[in-house]
């Protein structure tokens, strides 16, 4: 690739980022010590630094992870031979020097499951286990972690730096780890569905969908099913993100979100809808009790098989919401998708008082959604003047791009319809 403008190379270094971070950091951890990870995190972050610099300047390298891979390898050892450690560690990386820069994807990719393995075991609450799965594993800088678990930056960071010298203190690596024995699977797989989230609708300012990390979350969905290849929330996790991952197509245009209602169903992926059924399939020969990954993965079945957005199953789709606002009764998101599904065939008066009786239980992190959702049912009401005021209201809670272009068009459409009134 000759001739490379800048932003093209800030464009690909941001892509092998997201897609390569979590691999590095895991493969050279596993390599030289979890002990080491300061040094590590230090490394692998300067080796994208290197490449954006050096890449603008002459072509980029067939196999760019390798590439990055052997100058984050090279930085480490520099790190440790300047660091006072025991000549012994000295000699035995002298005498493994010329293999430093070899592996191979299959060890690469177990060491990124091995690391989660190792988070998801530290002696800490989920939240914070998440937080520092997120941060050294898949890249998330403090502004995303904050945006996925709805908590402050400031909490982020001290977790962070907490996290860092229990770290360094771990000095076991986990060679004869047996994955098909994990315990916390669950905390596995809510890393894997925040990832995915993130991608599907990215917190920063410019984010539409995030491809990279949304096919990131299901390559690690796929790679935990290699060993646990009948569970039931595996296989439910990763139909829900293939169905999904179908409508994105026809899920943006001209950087503005596109409605379910108005989306072009032609440009649905059919092959990634099959895959969905895939491993739905499965999921149901092995469930056992109904729990949050399958029935959104039913959810999102539902509305990858249906003609229109008229012709949809919105009653069942509203039982199913139902059904999940049991296992998460304090889910915000959950209470409006139900009440939107339900405005296709109930009373909307009715749901809009429920939508107000809900005003008190709203955080500054969930305004925009609810606010939004309020502007919807005015304006399908009829109400013009407070559709676009929530709109308009709704603006204030969004640092988004795409949400901004969306309720603009919204609020333009909706002072039409006043005009013509």
């Amino acid at each position: 690739m000759k001739n490379n403008t800048e932003e093209n190379i800030k464009t690909l270094t941001s892509h092998l980022f997201r897609e390569h971070y979590g691999k590095m950091v895991s493969y050279l951890s596993q390599k030289y010590g979890y002990y080491k990870i300061e040094d590590i995190l230090d490394a692998v972050q300067e080796s994208f630094e290197t490449a954006l610099n050096t890449w603008r300047f002459g072509e980029v390298p067939e196999n760019p992870f390798a590439w990055l891979y052997r100058v984050a390898n090279n930085k480490l050892l520099n790190k440790i031979r300047q660091s006072n450690i025991a000549q012994t560690h000295l000699n035995y990386l002298a005498s493994t020097e010329k293999d430093n820069d070899e592996y191979s994807e299959k060890e690469v990719e177990d060491s990124l499951l091995k690391l989660l393995i190792f988070f998801s075991k530290a002696s800490s609450s989920k939240r914070n286990k998440l937080i520092i799965s997120l941060y050294f594993l898949c890249g998330f800088n403090y502004s995303e972690i904050a945006n996925a678990l709805i908590i402050k930056t400031e909490t982020v960071k001290k977790v962070v730096l907490r996290s860092k010298e229990t770290i360094k203190k771990f000095s076991e690596i986990y060679d004869d780890f047996q994955i098909q024995t994990i315990e916390e699977l669950s905390h596995l797989l809510k890393i894997i569905y925040l990832l995915y989230n993130e991608g599907y609708k990215s917190s920063q300012k410019a984010g539409t969908i995030n491809l990279d990390l949304c096919f990131e979350a299901i390559r690690l969905g796929k790679l935990l099913h290699q060993y646990h290849p009948k569970n039931p929330e595996i296989n439910s996790l990763l139909a829900g993100m293939f169905f999904n991952s179908s409508r994105f197509p026809a899920r943006t245009e001209n950087d503005t979100w596109i409605s379910l209602e108005n989306q072009n169903r032609t440009l649905w992926n059919n092959d990634l809808i099959k895959e969905g059924f895939y491993y739905l399939e499965i999921a149901k020969q092995h469930q056992q009790t109904l729990d949050k990954y399958y029935l959104e993965a039913l959810i999102s079945s539902l509305h990858c098989t249906s003609e229109s957005y008229e012709k949809t199953d919105w009653k069942t789709i509203a039982y199913l919401y139902r059904q999940l606002e049991k296992i998460e009764p304090y889910s915000i998101a959950v209470k409006l998708n139900r009440i939107i599904a339900e405005s296709n065939f109930k009373d909307l008066h009715d749901l809009l008082r429920e939508l107000v009786t809900m005003e008190n239980m709203i955080n500054e992190e969930a305004k925009f959604t609810y606010l939004s959702t309020k502007a919807h049912f005015y304006a399908k009401m009829e109400e013009w003047n407070l559709a676009i005021h929530n709109y308009k209201l709704s603006l204030n809670y969004t640092k988004n791009k795409t949400d901004i272009n969306f309720i603009n068009t919204k609020i333009n459409l909706t002072k039409k319809e006043l005009e013509n009134q």
